[in-house]
């Protein structure tokens, strides 16, 4: 008789690769929840405090009234819930999260810090924050354009909030539309693979794939034939990558030649 195959051990592989050896069984609310329970905790509170939601949904709700805002939400497989957008530039940035497989979780308005300028209490409230593959926190400002970034005010409250971040062990960054923008081939790339995001698979699936491309990278219809599951293998390949368990260039047009490969962790 034929042995059958490990499929169990395979998916074990599997499931190790989507997490690195930095971040395995990490999410962003176990990160924000440790970096706030550190001995010199007492040192955030005297430059300033961070409020986190009991029900960790956005901190912040979306009122527009009379004001034309374009909102809605994105389903996110990554970050396993929905993530509010007030903006295009936000949903094209949770476009880029899902796909990018150095995220390995993020969040919209998570939490929002609150501290002292100048005489006045203030607050600030981060558009998105992500836990990175090599256990970073990165605090992100999504901005359309520079007209804010030119108020000395603003300037001043950012650079707070970048003192915040630092003394939290985070990183805080400004991302431009025109960043996310920069590039067509990724542009189409990202929206191409995020659209079959929430396609399922099983772990028959995983193992197929991860047995494909055991021995070295393959090209993409080698591993959609390896799935044997016709039109909806190439949808699950491409949902693979926003688990993060394969991992393809999205610097180049992706066509049946892409290469793809098991997702490599973080320092190997």
């Amino acid at each position: 008789m034929l042995a059958a195959p490990d499929t169990q051990g395979a998916c074990d592989r599997a499931h190790s690769i989507a997490a690195s050896s930095l971040t395995a069984g990490m999410t962003l609310s176990g990160v924000i929840q440790s970096a706030l329970s550190l001995p010199n905790h007492g040192e955030y509170l005297v430059a300033g405090r961070l409020v986190l939601p009991e029900s960790g949904r956005p901190i912040r709700s979306i009122l527009t009234g009379r004001r034309i805002q374009t909102t809605g939400s994105y389903a996110s497989r990554k970050a396993g819930r929905s993530q509010v957008f007030e903006s295009m530039t936000e949903r094209s940035f949770f476009m880029h999260c899902e796909v990018d497989t150095r995220v390995v979780d993020y969040r919209a308005q998570p939490f929002r810090f609150e501290f002292e300028l100048d005489g006045k209490w203030r607050t600030y409230i981060a558009d998105c924050v992500r836990l990175l593959s090599d256990g970073q926190v990165e605090v992100v400002e999504l901005k359309s354009d520079l007209r804010d970034l030119k108020d000395a005010d603003y300037q001043a409250k950012l650079e707070r909030v970048r003192r915040l971040c630092r003394l939290l062990g985070w990183r805080f960054t400004i991302v431009r539309r025109r960043h996310l923008e920069r590039s067509s081939v990724v542009q189409r790339n990202i929206e191409f693979v995020q659209q079959d995001r929430l396609t399922d698979f099983d772990d028959i699936d995983i193992y197929r794939v991860t047995d494909a491309l055991e021995d070295g990278p393959l090209p993409f219809s080698e591993v959609v034939g390896a799935l044997g599951r016709g039109v909806v293998g190439a949808a699950i390949l491409r949902a693979m990558v926003v688990a993060r368990i394969v991992e393809i260039d999205l610097l180049r047009p992706l066509n049946d030649d892409t290469f793809v490969r098991l997702l490599q962790p973080e320092g190997m």
